[in-house]
C-alpha cells in the first residue's frame, strides 16, 4: 500500500505539471487543469483511507487502493486527450465524454468501498 500511496503523489505531481508543457490553444492545457481540479477533490479522502489501512492493517485495501489509482490515471489521460468526446449540443458548451464520467464513477465507487472496508474490518 505505501507504494501505491507514493505513486498517487508521484501522480499528482505529475498532473500539477503537465498543464504548464501543453499549448495554451490546443484545448488540452484547460482539460489537463480540470483533471487537476478533479483529482485535487478526492485525493484527501483516498490519502485518507489508504494511510488508515496501513495504520490499521486492512491488507484488503490495497488492490483497491491500485484500482483506483489506475482509474484516476485513465482518467487524466482521457480527459486531457479528449478521447471519446462527443461534440456539444447546439446552443451549449457541454461536450460530453462517456467513457471519462465511468471512469470518474468508478473511483468514486472504489473510494466508497474502501471505505466501507476500512469500517468493517476495523
Amino acid at each position: 500500500m505505501i507504494n501505491i500511496i507514493a505513486s498517487t503523489a508521484l501522480v499528482y505531481l505529475i498532473q500539477l505539471l503537465l498543464p504548464l508543457f501543453l499549448k495554451e490553444d490546443s484545448g488540452e492545457k484547460e482539460r489537463a487543469s480540470k483533471a487537476l481540479n478533479n483529482l485535487g477533490e478526492s485525493l484527501p479522502v483516498f490519502f485518507a483511507v489508504a494511510i488508515l489501512s496501513v495504520v490499521l492493517g486492512i491488507e484488503e485495501n490495497t488492490s483497491l487502493a491500485l484500482y483506483w489509482l489506475i482509474s484516476r490515471v485513465l482518467f487524466a489521460v482521457l480527459y486531457t486527450t479528449g478521447i471519446g468526446k462527443k461534440p456539444a449540443k447546439e446552443g451549449t458548451t457541454y461536450e460530453p465524454q462517456v467513457i471519462r464520467s465511468l471512469m470518474w464513477f468508478i473511483s468514486i465507487i472504489l473510494l466508497i468501498w474502501m471505505t466501507i472496508r476500512l469500517l468493517t474490518l476495523t
